[in-house]
């Protein structure tokens, strides 16, 4: 906090990004959820399924690292407008597209606007709140990310069996546009001694980012564990649905218990490495793809005769390591990166990361309609392994 003036009004800023975060993450983990009415609807196959979620999180990579760089020089209301507007608005058109190929390029502008999240939220956050109380909202707006994702697995399954995919998603860009009135309107970046603290004057220092081994390393390692995520939140219903024959609704619950295993893993990853590890966050870092590997390989070979209440308890601990996760990477690249390029490195990490998120739905997809499931899976728990041998040789050292 800058001034004890502006103490109350955190907690506004606060509101802003958790409610955001909370409907953009409907959409950004909802594919999955429409993946099934979308697939009826437009007689799409798996890879062309596939291809709309890559699609979506190809252009958040893309502009997660410049729309750092700006949030960076420029401030975070302006952000944050984009962050909703470039989000809510082609949602909004999407919803009326039936052609698959525009239905495809209008997903990739929606995309976009998600990708400014991470950035804008992590330098908005670190302005407004001190070192007493910035690690809790973190996790607090890390918690929203995974509980929108179990709105879309209740939500958007209830809303697409009723009135179809389409009212799904004109629904949610309606409620996404409505969030962004109230941020334009209550938004504010604060001030010190008559500036606005939420904008620097200095030009990006490329070098010193690209430099940053651990951080190159770090990128990397979040990239393989998002390929796994991307995986499981695009085909789980599908695979739950079409190879272990769980009616949709059954199928979406079990997406809404993946996200709830999400929201534990974000606190509790920062809850071990905090309390258990005195701070170190590599521990931590080294138990997320081992238990990852562990509980997508057990998906991999999943039966349907095998107990229900086995599977929850695999799919919370799926939720927990394969994308619960993103708090812990995050605070990672926040301690190994200087303070004035927070969200100039998070957009870095976020822009290499999020390949993973494009890359992994097509190729996911792709070897489903070529060899099954049970390859798909084994190639992503592949990645899983091969990021927790890359952990062992990332040098990870805070700076203040």
């Amino acid at each position: 906090m800058t001034s004890e003036k502006e103490a109350g009004y955190r907690w506004v800023i606060l509101s802003i990004f958790v409610i955001s975060q909370f409907v953009l993450s409907i959409v950004g983990f909802g594919w999955g959820s429409l993946a099934p009415f979308l697939k009826k609807v437009m007689a799409l196959n798996a890879t062309q399924i596939g291809l709309i979620s890559s699609s979506f999180y190809f252009t958040s990579a893309i502009a997660a690292f410049p729309a750092g760089v700006a949030v960076d020089r420029y401030g975070v209301r302006v952000g944050v407008i984009l962050w909703l507007g470039l989000t809510g608005f082609p949602l909004f058109f999407l919803s009326f597209i039936h052609y698959y190929y525009l239905f495809l390029v209008i997903a990739a502008l929606s995309g976009l606007g998600y990708g400014v999240g991470n950035p804008v939220a992590s330098k908005g956050l670190f302005l407004w709140f001190d070192q007493r109380n910035r690690g809790t909202t973190f996790g607090i707006r890390q918690a929203a990310v995974t509980a929108g994702g179990a709105a879309a697995g209740i939500f958007l399954v209830y809303l697409s069996e009723r009135m179809g995919p389409f009212f799904a998603i004109r629904i949610i860009s309606i409620m996404i546009i409505a969030v962004m009135g109230f941020a334009m309107f209550f938004y504010r970046d604060p001030a010190v001694d008559g500036s606005v603290s939420g904008r620097g004057s200095k030009k990006p220092e490329f070098g010193v980012l690209f430099n940053n081994i651990p951080l190159l390393l770090l990128s990397v390692y979040m990239a393989m564990l998002a390929l796994a995520q991307g995986a499981v939140i695009t085909f789980l219903i599908l695979y739950l649905n079409e190879k272990l024959g769980y009616s949709l609704i059954m199928s979406g619950s079990f997406l809404a218990m993946l996200m709830i295993g999400a929201a534990a893993g974000r606190i509790l990853w920062g809850l071990t490495s905090d309390r258990v590890f005195k701070g170190r966050r590599k521990p931590a870092l080294l138990m997320v793809p081992a238990f990852s590997f562990a509980s997508i390989m057990a998906l991999a070979c999943w039966t349907r005769g095998w107990p229900d209440w086995l599977l929850m308890i695999v799919v919370i601990f799926t939720g927990m390591s394969s994308v619960g996760w993103a708090s812990l990477g995050l605070v990672t690249v926040a301690e190994i990166s200087g303070r004035d390029k927070t969200a100039s490195s998070v957009g870095l990490a976020s822009t290499i990361g999020w390949s993973g998120m494009f890359v992994s739905p097509i190729a996911f997809g792709s070897l489903t309609d070529h060899f099954g499931y049970l390859t798909a899976w084994f190639s992503i728990a592949i990645f899983c392994l091969l990021s927790f041998i890359l952990c062992l040789f990332i040098p990870i050292r805070t700076r203040d």
